[in-house]
């Protein structure tokens, strides 16, 4: 959120935390949106480049998401990950 539209947005009336609860909310929306094109991008690529058709592609995707779903219920870390890349594949991601 811009300077100007914390102005306008405070002559509104609104409050300190109402700005931090909008500007929480726009932080979530950028996120899924790169998520999304990500997504996007990946499952291009593995159409075009490994030949993936509609239900390999698919499960692929829902693989990666039950993998974030168990990152993010603290089953598993995203360095947990980062290092099993890097031991398992020999590719170091920075």
């Amino acid at each position: 959120m811009n300077r100007k539209q914390r102005r306008a947005l405070s002559k509104q009336k609104l409050t300190h935390k109402d700005l931090k609860v909008i500007q929480e909310i726009e932080s979530k929306n950028a996120i899924a949106y790169t998520v999304l094109q990500y997504s996007a991008a990946v499952a291009l690529c593995l159409h075009d480049k490994l030949g993936f058709g509609k239900v390999r592609a698919q499960r692929f995707m829902q693989d990666v998401e039950e993998l974030f779903d168990s990152i993010n219920q603290d089953y598993l870390s995203l360095d947990d990950v980062l290092e099993t890349v890097k031991n398992e594949l020999g590719i170091e991601i920075k």
